[in-house]
């Protein structure tokens, strides 16, 4: 083996190496942390506040899983935990936009929940529904979350 062929191997571990460690920190600069959700838009999804439509709200999930979900009424920001039955109002200042995304740490969730009551969860067919009421303003919200068919028996 001559001393050329040599540094090229040299070079080339060098170069590839150095290329390893640049692709691994922009990796971890991409991560998003554990505490962080990315809450994705619902589509379809129909929300009713005293059997009346809101004017301006939109859903969120936490990709394929629907708890807990994070209502926006306007301005207000509602993080509604389906199972644990809890509601968490949260600052307008705490929700980053990300392209049609919002991002939250949930490290900022407020220490104690909205007095709530009345809750009900059920699969009403084309539909999974959860309803409950905030004490405190005596409102009654029900949101309807679309569900896929199961056609597994249809094969």
């Amino acid at each position: 083996m001559n001393v050329r062929s040599e540094n090229a191997g040299r070079r080339r571990r060098i170069a590839f190496g150095t290329a390893g460690l640049l692709f691994a920190a922009a990796i971890s600069s991409f991560a998003v942390d554990k505490d962080t959700i990315v809450w994705k838009s619902f589509d379809n999804a129909i929300v009713r506040i005293d059997d009346a439509a809101p004017k301006i709200w939109n859903l969120y999930h936490t990709g394929k899983k629907a708890d807990p979900l994070l209502l926006q009424l306007g301005t207000r920001s509602l993080v509604v935990y389906i199972h644990d039955q809890a509601v968490y109002e949260l600052q307008p200042a705490q929700l980053q936009r990300r392209g049609l995304d919002l991002v939250w740490r949930e490290s900022d969730r407020p220490e104690k929940p909205m007095p709530s009551s009345d809750w009900s969860t059920r699969d009403v067919g084309s539909a999974w529904r959860v309803r409950f009421t905030l004490k405190e303003e005596g409102r009654m919200f029900d949101i309807q979350i679309p569900q896929m068919p199961d056609l597994r028996g249809l094969y």
